[in-house]
């Protein structure tokens, strides 16, 4: 799959301009466009794979948000001018008898077609970016047995501070739980995604709030450094909770550390030999109080419940973050948004309180979840 994905946008580096040219009714030479395209890709993805967006360098954020977001334009760019070369097929196919018209000829276009693809482009990924700036919460009601009385959970997993997020998103953020007031505070992992928000004055502001905070750990705690990330979370006074169960106001909580689903289970993100199948018997617990369980990733449902779990709170997927990763992640992650039921547990899907790579939201909103546990009737 990455290999024909990296195909297509080498293909899409030099056919692009060219295509663009054609439709602008210019003569003029396209190669220094293709070539700053291709590099622009090649930067965004060796930031990406090297893991050098993890440094602690604004240079190297601001390349990482800046590529980032001429990746998703180079993304709709593409998908728009496929469009146009359909428009094209199709008009050859259904008027035969009309001037000859080439599959790949932009011939029949006018040149404001071309400044309306750009502009849409442009337009799509600036709008993506300014929603990428704000947040919404939901509230949600899951009844437990053996609850005797209502307790309030706020779940804000992938805030992902460090490259695109820092000390002033996280401020809003964290005002925004204080007026919640909830009972409890779980950041279920992906806190940090850089090594810039590895400073005092970023986790000192989790000091103000008079919940009880908790933290388990994602994959990109690995990326940066899972043990720096740990002691830091743990002198802000925030509980980290690595596979371990925490009994607090009549409820079970099992923080697990990330993990794959079982030993067979694939995962694209996988940084240690640790699966919930195995995992979760280990961990001892009470029938008499409900068992929440909370895992970075909505994998592993069935070993949850069959546990004895009734809810599963979980992030990780973004709901797919940016169209059309939107429809892709429902291959990867059948519970990917929202609300799910598995036999008698409830799975709980966030899109995340930050965002991952560009700093853009399209189809997708960043979302703390404020969840109100109550005892079933």
């Amino acid at each position: 799959m990455f290999m024909a994905i990296l195909a297509v946008l080498v293909f899409s580096a030099f056919y692009e301009p060219y295509f663009l040219r054609k439709m602008f009714g210019s003569k003029k030479r396209v190669w220094p466009f293709q070539i700053l395209t291709l590099l622009f890709l090649a930067g965004y993805f060796a930031l990406v794979a090297s893991g050098a967006s993890t440094k602690p360098s604004y240079v190297v954020a601001f390349l990482y948000d800046f590529l980032g977001l001429f990746f998703i334009f180079q993304v709709y760019l593409f998908f728009y001018l496929r469009l146009v070369q359909l428009i094209c097929l199709l008009r050859k196919l259904l008027f035969p008898s009309a001037k000859k018209v080439k599959v790949f000829s932009p011939k029949p276009l006018l040149k404001k077609q071309a400044i309306f693809g750009l502009l849409l482009c442009a337009g799509l990924v600036i709008y993506g970016a300014i929603e990428a700036r704000s947040f919404i919460v939901t509230e949600h009601e899951i009844a437990l047995p053996n609850l005797k009385r209502e307790v309030r959970v706020l779940h804000a997993p992938d805030l992902h501070l460090g490259a695109s997020r820092g000390e002033a998103y996280l401020e809003t953020i964290l005002a925004a739980v204080a007026e919640l007031k909830p009972d409890i505070i779980f950041y279920n992992g992906d806190m940090v995604d850089s090594r810039l928000a590895l400073k005092p004055e970023i986790f000192d502001q989790f000091k103000n709030l008079p919940a009880e905070q908790y933290f388990t750990t994602g994959n990109h705690e690995y990326y940066v450094g899972v043990d720096e990330v740990v002691d830091m979370v743990k002198n802000a006074g925030i509980v980290v909770l690595r596979s371990q169960l925490v009994d607090t106001h009549g409820i079970q909580f099992i923080g697990l550390e990330y993990m794959n689903a079982d030993p067979e289970s694939t995962d694209a993100h996988q940084v240690n030999a640790l699966a919930m199948s195995e995992e979760l018997p280990k961990i001892a617990s009470s029938s008499e109080r409900p068992i929440v369980v909370i895992h970075h990733s909505p994998v592993g449902m069935k070993y949850a419940s069959a546990y004895g779990a009734k809810a599963m709170l979980s992030g990780h997927t973004h709901g797919g973050q940016v169209f059309p990763g939107t429809l892709i992640i429902k291959s990867r992650f059948p519970m990917y948004k929202g609300r799910y039921k598995l036999d008698d547990m409830v799975v709980l899907v966030s899109q995340g309180a930050g965002t991952f790579g560009p700093m853009l939201r399209l189809g997708t909103e960043n979302e703390i979840q404020l969840v109100r546990f109550v005892p079933a009737q």
